[in-house]
């Protein structure tokens, strides 16, 4: 099995993350002085993903504008456009049409060392229609602290997913980073719904959501200490962006 595609959420406000999502979409938010999308996206080709499909909404253009004009001709970048308000679900399905069969699915706003071979292994291993990466969060360097998530089962299969950081049986975090059967996405569906609240619920009352359980750190941009706390990382650990050969001239 090979994985040729990757989509990014990147379509909401980033209330959290003003002032400087007042004049930009949150991915776009600057690293070192770059977006932190180039980040992301690098990450992603650095593992052999060519084919990146950006799901957007908020400020749209700034993000179409920016990666409209990638010249490497080993790495396609396309857009489905969607409305500020759409939830992340309703965005995945309006993209339907141009989904893989199989396709990584990740945030805009998290980012982690991908190693995607580890990851093919461990899907086909667990049999699922869907894994999830899952971070054991045993340092509580997650997003809320200590507070997880999911209910892992000792077969890696995913009893419960609690948005709501709730239950106190949840042994470790979503942060993304899905590979997803296609099928699981119902075309049909025209309600403004929530990938995390109704599509990933359902597939885990079917015994479908796997996890694939990593110690190493991930890092997310939500507010300002997010952010700079992945500047850090960059500079500590030598994150790279997308290079600048790989824009058109008047496209950086």
């Amino acid at each position: 099995m090979k994985l040729n595609q990757a989509v990014i959420l990147a379509g909401g406000k980033g209330t959290r993350l003003k002032p400087y999502t007042d004049n930009i979409p949150k991915p776009l938010a600057p690293i070192m002085n770059v977006p932190f999308l180039d980040y992301l996206i690098f990450s992603l080709i650095q593992e052999g993903i060519s084919n990146i499909l950006i799901l957007v909404g908020y400020k749209s253009e700034l993000i179409i504008e920016r990666y409209s004009n990638i010249k490497n001709q080993n790495v396609k970048i396309d857009f489905s456009i969607g409305e500020v308000s759409d939830k992340t679900g309703k965005r995945i399905i309006d993209a339907y049409d141009k989904l893989d069969k199989k396709f990584l699915l990740v945030y805009g706003d998290n980012y982690w060392p991908l190693k995607i071979k580890e990851m093919i292994y461990r899907y086909q291993k667990n049999n699922t229609l869907v894994m999830t990466t899952v971070y054991s969060n045993i340092d509580g360097r997650g997003e809320y602290g200590f507070e997880n998530n999911i209910i892992l089962k000792k077969n890696n299969i995913v009893e419960d997913y609690d948005k709501e950081r709730k239950n106190k049986k949840a042994n470790g975090v979503d942060i993304g980073y899905f590979i997803i059967d296609k099928t699981v996405i119902d075309p049909t569906m025209k309600d403004n719904i929530s990938f995390e609240r109704n599509i990933i619920t359902e597939i885990v009352i079917k015994g479908n959501l796997s996890a694939f359980i990593t110690d190493k750190q991930y890092y997310y941009i939500t507010d300002e200490f997010a952010l700079k706390n992945f500047e850090m990382a960059v500079e500590k650990k030598n994150f790279l962006p997308l290079p600048i050969d790989f824009f058109v001239a008047n496209n950086v």
